[in-house]
């Protein structure tokens, strides 16, 4: 169990990895782009990838749906709330605020359902690593951002922590019954399916032009169906707010693509904040792997 625990470690950080290309990728999408379609978009070509996936390694595909039906539309809404809100909040606050809230606020949220709902006891490690790590995510993105402070965008920002905490508390339940295939590709359904109204409200025409399509096959196969792949595995064998906390990884990566591809400032504070961010990581997967 202690190597399934360190490689559900190493996928879930693969995964964080994944996810920290979304933004630099995204910002090599013509201007006119919508967010909440780009959102939608992916949750769509997620799934896609997901089915395929399932049906190649996995027999029992349509039968699962009704071995937890409640636990998976749950985790399918978190998962559509948690993209469509993140998007917003970042949209009204700007990356900075937006991520810095989101990806801080999840571990927290997390870990206050395992404590109070679930009576899940954490060692002095986890919640040290939980601790650094969060105050590291928000010296990094907090600082420097040019967007004026938004409450409905703070709002937002926390909902969509509290959506990712939720879809990864279910999710931890649904794999215990479920290969973590067939539970990623349900999900991921039923989220692209709740966010569909996007498209009646947004224009998306753009979403086929040479410019975005590329892009956001990317965002959607790798950046979505990949990583929660990978991630949903890990979830499998790790607590939620140990799943949750390592996922911080994902800024680091966006910062680093964002210096090397876009050309944006590396400053020092950043440095200090990724080895925090690194830090609090360390004692957070040493408590689990131990």
């Amino acid at each position: 169990m202690i190597n399934k625990k360190r490689l559900s470690i190493l996928t879930v950080i693969l995964a964080a990895t994944l996810w920290g290309s979304t933004g630099t990728v995204q910002a090599l999408i013509p201007e006119y782009k919508e967010p909440l379609v780009i959102g939608a978009v992916r949750l769509y070509l997620a799934a896609i990838f997901l089915f395929l996936i399932s049906i190649m390694f996995d027999k029992n595909l349509l039968s699962a749906i009704f071995k937890s039906p409640v636990l998976i539309a749950f985790s399918g809404l978190f998962m559509m709330l948690y993209n469509m809100t993140f998007f917003a909040a970042v949209l009204i606050s700007g990356v900075g605020v937006g991520t810095a809230i989101t990806i801080g606020s999840a571990p927290i949220w997390a870990i206050l359902f395992e404590l109070f709902i679930f009576k899940t006891k954490h060692g002095l490690k986890k919640l040290i690593g939980a601790t650094l790590a969060v105050t590291g995510i928000c010296v990094l993105m907090l600082f420097g951002d040019n967007t004026d402070w938004s409450n409905l965008g703070a709002f937002l920002a926390l909902l969509s922590g509290l959506s990712y905490a939720l879809y990864s508390l279910s999710t931890s339940r649904i794999v215990n019954k479920l290969s973590h295939h067939n539970t990623a590709a349900w999900t991921f359904l039923i989220a692209a399916f709740l966010s569909t109204p996007v498209f009646i409200f947004y224009p998306s025409s753009w979403v086929f032009s040479h410019e975005a399509i590329y892009h956001l096959i990317f965002l959607g196969t790798f950046a979505t169906g990949v990583a929660y792949s990978f991630f949903t595995f890990g979830l499998k064998y790790l607590s939620s707010s140990t799943a949750v906390t390592l996922s911080i990884v994902e800024p680091i990566t966006a910062v680093i693509l964002a210096i090397i591809i876009l050309g944006e400032f590396f400053s020092m504070r950043q440095n200090l904040a990724i080895m925090i961010i690194i830090l609090g990581l360390y004692f957070t997967s040493k408590s689990e792997a131990n």
